[in-house]
């Protein structure tokens, strides 16, 4: 058994862009188990410039520094629990992608062998009967914020295609005047057909904070994601609009982040996989908030097929009641299509189900 980084290059077309940073070019990792025994397995490593706290270079030279012998130990597991311990154990949190796309490649192989796909793996190691009964998973497409027209078109266009749910940057600061325009004309032409979610990237004013929220409120969002840059229980205990957190749960300590969770605006946590520490981190991550009332979003870091199609999996076990930041970008559409009708659909093919 031994392990090989494959880089490629991708275009965002069209960019990506929030109130902090813009991506128009992706640089992904995909990490190749080599076997001799069995399938081959693959994952994704491709920390996101700018958001996640890793780079490639540091998550190649962990990943290449494994002992083959360590390698063929965990390639050998055959519980998925097993599986992203010794992940844990091997591979540093410095390194999160790493052990992203370490653990993808492990249970992707595992899944091959037993005949069972990543996310029924999963669902096992949470104990959840609705990941084994629910058949799919609702997705949210993201929106431009600064054209009315433009985003209302393609609204349009998504939810003909079954999407319900829609996501739009707002800030920096505080919310800009095209944004609030694209709010109010999808609002006022789709109704609550919709869902309407606001993600600041932690780019708003703390002092102009309170006057904010009470501006989005009128269009009644579904959450607004990390505000600010420093988030404090003070800062959203009167909230107007529910909180969800993403950036912050890469920092945040652990009694800080139960302070969060336990305010009645605390409605979500964003689960970006890349970012967090991988699959197992994401897990617990999943429990944690949901025995504290707190929903579960499944999200991408603008990773390739691989990566979106492991994400995927991570949403099908979770199967959470929010709908999963996933809908896909031309980059992230792999020859096996995991998603229809607006919503990912559990296939059956074993391991990821697509072809690298």
């Amino acid at each position: 058994m031994h392990l090989s980084c494959q880089h490629r290059e991708l275009e965002v077309d069209p960019p990506l862009r929030n109130a902090r940073a813009q991506w128009s070019q992706r640089s992904i990792m995909i990490v190749r188990l080599h076997a001799t025994d069995g399938p081959d397995g693959y994952g994704e490593a491709s920390p996101l410039p700018g958001y996640s706290p890793d780079d490639l270079p540091s998550c190649e030279r962990a990943l290449l520094a494994i002992p083959e012998a360590r390698l063929s130990a965990l390639a050998a597991l055959e519980g998925p629990a097993e599986v992203l311990e010794g992940v844990e154990m091997l591979l540093p949190a410095s390194v999160p992608a790493a052990r992203f796309g370490l653990e993808t490649a492990l249970l992707d192989r595992l899944g091959r062998r037993l005949g069972r796909p990543i996310w029924s793996l999963l669902a096992d190691l949470l104990a959840n009967p609705v990941s084994r009964e629910r058949t799919r998973v609702e997705l949210c497409a993201l929106l431009v914020s600064d054209d009315p027209d433009a985003a209302l078109l393609e609204a349009r266009r998504r939810n003909a295609a079954g999407v319900r749910t829609f996501k739009l940057k707002v800030g920096p600061e505080t919310l800009q005047p095209a944004q609030q325009a694209t709010l109010a004309l999808l609002r006022a032409t789709l109704g609550d057909t919709v869902a309407l979610r606001i993600d600041a990237n932690r780019s708003l004013n703390r002092r102009a904070l309170p006057d904010t929220l009470r501006a989005l409120a009128v269009y009644d969002p579904e959450f607004v994601e990390e505000p600010l840059s420093d988030p404090q229980p003070e800062d959203f205990a009167t909230s107007p609009c529910g909180l969800a957190l993403d950036e912050s749960l890469q920092t945040l300590g652990a009694v800080a982040l139960e302070r969060l969770l336990r305010l009645p605006t605390c409605r979500a946590l964003v689960l970006k996989p890349t970012c967090l520490g991988g699959l197992g981190r994401c897990l617990a991550l999943a429990r944690y908030g949901t025995s504290l009332g707190c929903e579960s979003v499944v999200s991408h870091a603008l990773e390739g097929p691989i990566g979106w199609a492991a994400c995927a999996h991570l949403a099908l076990a979770v199967s959470p009641r929010l709908a999963a930041g996933l809908w896909p970008l031309d980059h992230q559409i792999s020859k096996m299509a995991l998603f229809a009708d607006g919503q990912l659909r559990p296939l059956g093919n074993p391991g990821l189900g697509i072809v690298p």
